[in-house]
């Protein structure tokens, strides 16, 4: 969700009465409008399975369902370093709760994470980063 306000406050200061603003002396009185504009996301962060099972090139991640409902789905990350990610390998839906990644090389340790993203497009912040390494 985003939230954009609106100019709402006409304030007037005395600089006489000890303000300290750039460029004003304590003589002057200087009017100003104030606006303020803030855009922020509220949602939840994907939380990821922090033991993906895996076999035979796999490993399946699985993540909690989110209750909002402004959430779009969840895209899945992995790296082969701690942090490292790059594109999101996979979008799901926003029902799907789990993901099998294939096609992994055996004795390669490989680092996942999940995001949510909503119906705006706008994704929130990795989920916990968890770590598998393919038998």
């Amino acid at each position: 969700m985003r939230a954009r306000l609106s100019p709402t406050m006409d304030h007037r200061t005395d600089c006489r009465g000890g303000e300290n603003l750039m460029g004003l002396t304590r003589s002057m009185t200087r009017h100003y409008h104030v606006w303020q504009i803030c855009t922020f996301l509220l949602m939840t962060t994907a939380c990821a399975s922090s033991n993906p099972a895996s076999s035979n090139g796999t490993a399946t991640l699985s993540w909690d369902a989110s209750e909002r409902a402004d959430i779009a789905g969840h895209k899945i990350y992995l790296a082969t370093a701690p942090g490292a990610y790059g594109a999101p390998i996979a979008a799901v839906p926003m029902n799907v709760t789990d993901y099998t990644v294939t096609g992994l090389e055996s004795g390669t340790t490989y680092f996942f994470t999940v995001t949510a993203y909503n119906t705006d497009g706008a994704e929130s912040s990795f989920s916990n980063e968890v770590r598998k390494t393919i038998p």
